[in-house]
């Protein structure tokens, strides 16, 4: 590559977001638990928890750590964050039933993976023809200090990868 490659070449920036980010999961309107029809998630029975209504189906990983868990089925996945914490993020409500139909895994269990790292792509009208709600849940399942709870930012319209935690 020469000298004029180097001036002309086109130039792309990739976000690197820091290990204590977190990360909206997808282009959706975040709303706090109390909005999820599910009891488990709305009562927040497996921790911290607020849902995301996708405008797409292109779901990330949101925070940089390593991918615990991934489903078979694609609906959900788990992310440990460097801190420790582990965060469940939950395509859906009951779409485990699905059995896969509809989504795609982009990742691989076990593997390190970067805040707004694709992780599932799902058929939203797939999954709503099929008669489920495609809410997408993140759960703080394992926080560093018991009973913690994470600041989030106002809910409302997000975009995927826009940091959701109040600095």
């Amino acid at each position: 590559m020469g000298l004029l490659d180097n001036i002309f070449q086109k130039k792309t920036q990739i976000s690197v977001f820091s290990d204590e980010d977190i990360l909206a999961v997808a282009n959706a309107v975040m709303v706090p638990a109390s909005g999820i029809s599910d009891a488990t998630f709305r009562e927040e029975l497996m921790g911290q928890t607020i849902g995301f209504d996708l405008k797409d189906g292109t779901v990330v990983s949101p925070v940089n750590g390593e991918l615990e868990v991934l489903f078979a089925t694609g609906h959900a996945f788990a992310v440990r964050m460097v801190d420790g914490t582990g965060l469940l993020v939950h395509i859906g409500i009951d779409t485990v039933h699905l059995n896969g139909a509809g989504f795609k895994t982009l990742a691989k269990q076990g593997e390190l993976v970067k805040a707004g790292q694709p992780i599932v792509k799902v058929d939203i009208d797939a999954v709503k023809k099929a008669g489920y709600e495609c809410v997408t849940m993140l759960i703080v399942t394992e926080p560093v200090t018991e009973g913690a709870r994470i600041p989030f930012i106002a809910f409302g319209n997000v975009t995927r990868g826009q940091i959701i935690i109040e600095k």
